[in-house]
């Protein structure tokens, strides 16, 4: 950072993937903060498609970048052009010449000097879209650097690359970059080209210790923030926390979520009258999105994050199932449904951080951690191997995660399909290995452990239908007894029952049924 900087705080906002809402993010952050009475600059550094002034409402800047390019104002200070909001000022690209879409090193570098010399509380920039190297040095000089995500495979991936190409880009600027040299030629072919920093850590661990502590500390200094844009359904809520899952899981950083915007048509009806959001549309659910991301931006000033302990890539069964270590038997179940569905095959939060081969070596992790620890012999023998002076204590969660949905009410299915509230799921119900299941047990342990129908039939590819006749041993609605017995080994192996068991005593009783049925004709 330049020893000579007015700007107090330089906020980079970028993404990816183009659409996925920059623009607005970084135009009504710079609102949002300009009517706390700060002095706030909004840069729009998507050179070659700057189109920032139209979210702040201005029509036509009377000078742009490009003047400052070809030296026609000597100062940036000179660009910036007031908004109709108070506090509020514009570099704009609006009309620049296409080549500024490529500007040379040396004008590049002149901007970034002279942007850190601005003299503001706040510097907001809105940078373009894909990896281009003077997108990735705005985001590395600023104090905080957030990426916009949608909940879409391709926006993922894109920023999954952005923050792999910001980090080899800040391994140049710190002289590490002879790291590169020590991953293998097509260890990262499959996941986008670029090696991940917990690749290149793992490789200088092997080959050269001093090195890989000065890539240890670029790793822990590296804190992207993310937003998550366009939500839509509770499912799109769950992207954030499970993007910082996979980052410090699969890239070995530590991402901060800093919240969600939802989708909102308050947004288009905003651009099309070319007026600000949070001054066309204040009340939006949208604006008020943005104003909990500003305050949580603002909240973390001043706070030097507390570095983790915990070498990248190395982790206990318990960080497998992200659990802590007292978690009872059923935080055990949950946390591992959790798991295996934020990393399940569909899932849009691996698009680009695993190969086929990475991510089933990845599910045969997570399912060793998940018996270990359900077995009590095993994970007796586990904890003392692990922490032989006694389980270390508890953390206490008061709230959820920044940004996260709160918990939802369990659904209990009625026999039309319908559901309707529950508030706490029932006991879970003792079995062993003379239990003799029937419908309403097995119903009881489903419930028990908060799982829906609907989810088992999505991982078995079994109608619910089947399974439901089953818990109401609706045995006229039942196929053949060979049809039944797959679908009592799927439903029993979902939930981690003794498959043999479930299925003979079923089975009994399914036959006793239909046999009672037929003597009765």
């Amino acid at each position: 950072m330049s020893a000579t900087r007015s700007a107090r705080r330089i906020i980079a906002i970028g993404g990816g993937k183009g659409g996925v809402g920059r623009s607005l993010l970084a135009a009504n952050v710079g609102i949002y903060l300009s009517t706390l009475g700060k002095r706030v600059v909004l840069l729009d550094a998507d050179l070659g498609g700057a189109n920032l002034h139209t979210f702040v409402g201005v029509e036509r800047p009377r000078v742009t970048l490009g003047d400052h390019f070809e030296k026609r104002v000597a100062r940036l200070e000179d660009v910036v052009v007031e908004t109709a909001v108070p506090g509020l000022g514009l570099v704009s690209g609006a009309g620049d010449p296409s080549w500024i879409a490529n500007p040379r090193p040396a004008q590049k570098f002149r901007l970034l000097n002279q942007v850190q010399k601005l003299e503001v509380d706040y510097l907001v920039v809105d940078l373009g879209a894909g990896s281009g190297f003077h997108m990735l040095d705005f985001f590395l000089v600023a104090d905080v650097g957030v990426l916009v995500v949608v909940p879409e495979p391709t926006s993922v991936e894109n920023s999954v690359r952005f923050m792999k190409s910001a980090f080899l880009r800040g391994l140049k600027s710190a002289g590490l970059e002879a790291a590169l040299g020590l991953v293998r030629e097509g260890d990262h072919a499959f996941e986008g080209g670029i090696p991940a920093p917990l690749d290149i850590f793992q490789a200088a661990r092997e080959n050269d210790p001093p090195l890989a502590e000065s890539l240890l500390a670029e790793i822990r200094a590296f804190r992207p923030r993310i937003v998550v844009n366009q939500v839509r359904a509770k499912s799109d809520l769950d992207l954030g926390p499970a993007l910082v899952s996979a980052a410090r899981r699969r890239l070995g950083i530590t991402i901060e979520y800093l919240g969600h915007l939802e989708h909102d048509d308050a947004v288009w009806h905003a651009v099309r009258k070319r007026r600000p959001l949070l001054v066309a549309h204040p009340e939006s659910r949208v604006a008020k999105g943005v104003e909990r991301v500003t305050r949580r931006l603002l909240s973390t000033e001043g706070i030097e994050p507390t570095p983790s302990t915990k070498l990248p890539g190395v982790e206990n069964h318990y960080d497998v199932l992200e659990c802590n270590p007292a978690a009872s038997e059923e935080e055990i179940r949950r946390a591992y449904r959790r798991v295996r569905e934020v990393y399940g095959a569909e899932s849009i939060v691996i698009s680009g951080l695993y190969d086929s081969e990475r991510l089933s070596a990845l599910h045969l992790q997570i399912d060793e951690a998940y018996d270990t620890l359900m077995d009590p012999t095993r994970r007796k023998a586990y904890d003392l191997q692990l922490f032989p002076d006694g389980l270390p204590p508890r953390r206490k969660i008061t709230t959820p995660p920044v940004g996260m949905a709160a918990p939802s009410i369990l659904l209990r299915e009625e026999p039309d399909g319908k559901r309707s509230p529950k508030a706490t799921p029932p006991p879970e119900p003792h079995v062993d290995a003379t239990t003799v299941f029937t419908g309403a047990l097995l119903r009881q342990v489903r419930e028990a452990r908060s799982i829906e129908l609907a989810t088992i039939s999505e991982k078995t590819k079994v109608g619910a239908g089947h399974f439901r006749a089953i818990e109401e041993e609706r045995w006229d609605s039942m196929p053949a007894p060979v049809y039944v017995r797959g679908f009592l080994v799927e439903y029993a192996k979902f939930l981690r029952l003794d498959v043999a068991r479930v299925v003979a005593t079923y089975l009994e009783r399914y036959r006793a049924a239909r046999l009672s049925q037929d003597d009765g004709r």
